[in-house]
């Protein structure tokens, strides 16, 4: 099959450092390709320059990767087209706000929309989207990238790793020295001198230094699926999360706890769940694992659920 996949444009794919969105992007096409598909990344902010790069390939099936492109895709020739969206807040009705235009742009376009997980999809059947044109595709974690051991390096140690801002909530726990901090920081509240705040890492380092720790928490509120839950699972950790950031997940399993929105003020009490959660993980790590493989290896969960739903969702 030919697939062209539209990015935002902003940042290389692979990107250097962070870029959740082009990461995916980039795990889709080298799998993609290792399966046998061509697959064309697209990746220029200009329309007509994407237009003009998507049509000539003359693909099967092109993706969007970038909300406010939307409009991009009335001019894409292919007709078995998709949109996807990483708004974190789309599930959240009182803070959809400038959001609503391009929400209503996918509902009105010609393109399906593959969601991230089933809540998003609820986002827009609720506003009329046809079943037919509605597709859930969760996110995955590369097996062969990320490293797993039966034991961790640091089991008295969590990890809260992501970009450090303002929706993630990490200044709520930044006084925890049990938790290590990783990430670019731009929110203003988080004390970057701490010496839990380990700064920035690359995705190798991240791969690579990921299953060191006990359990990963993170306290989001509002995310879509994030790709760091796979990860960590994959990498044999346990997760404390947010009620946000729980897409996709079993949430039956003990090596997995929720953090309801009324407690997430309530610094001790969370604390506490992330020591427990701590001590339970580091006992269930190949069950972890054995979880992770099964419902979000990429190569052979999440990309051959893609490619079967591309092709009963378009008869190809």
């Amino acid at each position: 099959m030919k697939i062209a996949i539209i990015g935002p444009g902003i940042m290389p794919i692979p990107p250097q450092g962070w870029g959740g969105v082009e990461i995916l992007i980039w795990d889709y096409t080298t799998i993609l390709r290792q399966m046998g598909h061509d697959v064309k990344v697209v990746n220029i902010p200009n329309y007509k320059q994407i237009h003009n790069e998507v049509n000539s390939f003359n693909p099967d099936f092109v993706h969007l990767h970038y909300d406010m492109f939307w409009e991009v895709m009335s001019g894409i020739s292919c007709p078995n087209k998709a949109m996807t969206t990483h708004y974190g807040y789309i599930e959240h009705d009182d803070r959809i706000g400038w959001y609503m235009d391009i929400l209503n742009g996918f509902l009105n376009s010609d393109c399906h929309i593959f969601s991230l997980s089933p809540g998003i999809a609820n986002c827009y059947t609720k506003r009329g989207l046809p079943p037919e044109r509605s597709h859930i595709t969760p996110n995955g974690a590369r097996k062969d990238l990320i490293r797993f051991t039966e034991t961790c390096e640091f089991p008295d140690k969590s990890i809260f790793l992501g970009k450090v801002e303002p929706r993630k909530r990490q200044f709520l726990f930044m006084h925890n020295q049990s938790i290590d901090f990783v990430g670019t920081s731009v929110d203003p509240n988080f004390d970057v001198s701490l010496p839990n705040y380990l700064n920035e890492w690359d995705k190798v380092r991240v791969y690579n230094d990921l299953t060191k720790y006990a359990n990963l928490v993170l306290l989001s509120d509002g995310e879509c699926h994030p790709a760091v839950c796979s990860e960590g699972l994959m990498a044999g950790l346990g997760l404390v999360l947010s009620q946000y950031s729980t897409a996709n997940l079993d949430l039956s399993k003990e090596f997995i706890d929720v953090i309801t929105e009324d407690k997430i003020n309530n610094i001790d009490y969370v604390n506490s769940v992330i020591e427990e959660n701590r001590n339970k993980s580091i006992e269930h790590r190949n069950e972890i694992r054995e979880y992770a493989l099964e419902k979000f290896d990429f190569e052979n969960a999440t990309v051959p659920h893609y490619i079967k739903t591309i092709k009963e969702a378009f008869s190809l």
